[in-house]
């Protein structure tokens, strides 16, 4: 009866230690999407109002330096989206997506998103959501 109880502790221990690993990869996914999108955001800051991007969404790939770390986003899409709030205010969206790996997830899309406002006259204000 005492290997019986042994035997389900360990195997609860196990699913535990398996949980705990697929969390830390969604986690370090979450992070490598959100500095690819701070990144982003920071190259927005820097080009004056003529060189910004037209309104609309399209692709965008992510700076050479992210390559050793990109690979973990399995299928990743990169999407830049640009409104105009105003003549003189525009709104930019970037969102990286992914699919998970792992078995267990069966191919579960992860998305995180970070905007932007940019005033022609310096107005810079972000934000972050998952």
């Amino acid at each position: 009866m005492a290997a019986v109880i042994m035997l389900a502790g360990i195997v609860g221990m196990m699913q535990v230690i398996i949980s705990g690993s697929e969390m830390l990869a969604v986690s370090r996914n979450q992070t490598i999407a959100a500095q690819i999108i701070r990144d982003e955001i920071d190259k927005v800051h820097l080009v004056e109002w003529v060189s910004l991007p037209g309104t609309g969404t399209a692709s965008f790939t992510p700076d050479a330096s992210f390559a050793p770390v990109t690979d973990k986003l399995y299928s990743a899409t990169y999407r830049r989206t640009v409104a105009t709030v105003r003549t003189d205010l525009k709104m930019i969206t970037y969102t990286v997506s992914w699919r998970s790996t792992k078995v267990g997830n069966n191919g579960r899309l992860y998305t995180r998103s970070g905007s932007t406002y940019v005033g022609k006259n310096g107005l810079y204000v972000t934000y972050q959501r998952s």
